[in-house]
């Protein structure tokens, strides 16, 4: 099977194609209290009792589960 020529325009135009889906919600999720106040260093109690509570904090609760997206979270604390 014979395949036309890879130019530099046709590379160009495959890898903005990968780039733009791989580059889309590639935040991690990290999933509960201990985990969340691993990444930051702090206990899990200052992460439901504080943290969570905090008017835009990015630690949410589902179904009794806490969980975060590491980039909210960090962005949160920098502000």
């Amino acid at each position: 099977m014979s395949h036309p020529p890879l130019t530099p325009e046709k590379l160009d135009a495959l890898l903005s194609r990968v780039t733009a889906v791989t580059s889309r919600d590639t935040s991690r999720i990290i999933w509960t209290l201990p985990a969340i106040g691993r990444r930051i260093g702090v206990g899990t109690d200052f992460v439901r009792d504080t943290l969570a509570k905090q008017e835009g904090s990015p630690v949410r609760e589902i179904g009794g589960r806490y969980y975060a997206f590491e980039d909210e979270l960090i962005a949160f604390l920098r502000r």
